[in-house]
């Protein structure tokens, strides 16, 4: 199951619960920081989406999905 997390949020996901994310913004200058509430609101909305596809809706696998290497076996 796909969740298509953005960057930032998949950043927070594989961190620790404890971590900082940092991105620079070059445009402006300056860094920005993403920290543990951060996470926990990626966290929140991860949940969300677990819980709608455990409530029986459907699946949707993704785009830009790779091909079987054994297309006979897929079928």
């Amino acid at each position: 199951m796909s969740l298509d997390l953005p960057d930032i949020a998949r950043a927070l996901v594989c961190s620790g619960p404890h971590s900082e994310v940092r991105t620079y913004d070059p445009a402006a200058g300056r860094y920005q920081a993403y920290g543990p509430a951060d996470r926990i609101e990626v966290l929140v909305e991860v949940g969300k989406q677990l819980a709608w596809v455990e409530a029986g809706c459907v699946l949707w696998p993704g785009d830009g999905l790779l091909a079987p290497v054994n297309p006979e076996a897929a079928t």
